[in-house]
């Protein structure tokens, strides 16, 4: 989970930012309540006819840990700076 919600006045800019960081992901995506402002980024694996090991679930977490880390300057920006998001995403994504 993200360590800082997205107040009312800031959710449609973090949901743009949001669909723009989710395009083209490989593992997992970001996901925000509407409600409270939640943030999070979300990771699942099938493991249907395989057993699910500690390694898979680090490096689920890992994946999980990762991406906040590396998109959560841009979620504050955009929360805290009024920056734009294609604007946020562009410094994050160059």
């Amino acid at each position: 989970m993200c360590p800082i919600s997205a107040p009312e006045s800031k959710r449609l800019a973090i949901a743009e930012f949001i669909t723009r960081a989710n395009y083209g992901m490989m593992i997992g995506n970001f996901e925000l309540d509407f409600s409270d402002g939640e943030i999070r980024y979300k990771t699942g694996i099938d493991v249907e006819g395989d057993k699910l090991t500690s390694a898979l679930i680090n490096h689920l977490v890992y994946a999980n840990l990762t991406m906040m880390d590396e998109y959560l300057p841009g979620i504050r920006a955009v929360i805290e700076n009024n920056v734009f998001p294609q604007d946020a995403i562009a410094q994050i994504e160059q």
